[in-house]
């Protein structure tokens, strides 16, 4: 990947807080953003406990079908 490749995606996840930038000396150091981070771990266990969820309750009404045809003999 190229320089200015490289600069464009670091200035990306920089505007999206989850790396920081500081200069020292010529150098540019990115290190990740623990608080950007945590804001996207956030999202995204609520994102996959919804889905979970929702599996879990397809799941269970498909085993309780299940259970039905088996006691009504279908």
């Amino acid at each position: 990947m190229s320089r200015p490749a490289v600069s464009q995606h670091l200035r990306v996840l920089q505007r999206a807080h989850l790396v920081r930038h500081r200069a020292v000396g010529t150098r540019h150091i990115y290190e990740l953003d623990p608080k950007g981070f945590a804001a996207l771990r956030a999202y995204f266990d609520t994102f996959w406990g919804d889905a979970l969820e929702a599996l879990k309750v397809k799941v269970e009404e498909t085993e309780n079908e299940g259970r039905e045809r088996n006691h009504t003999g279908h």
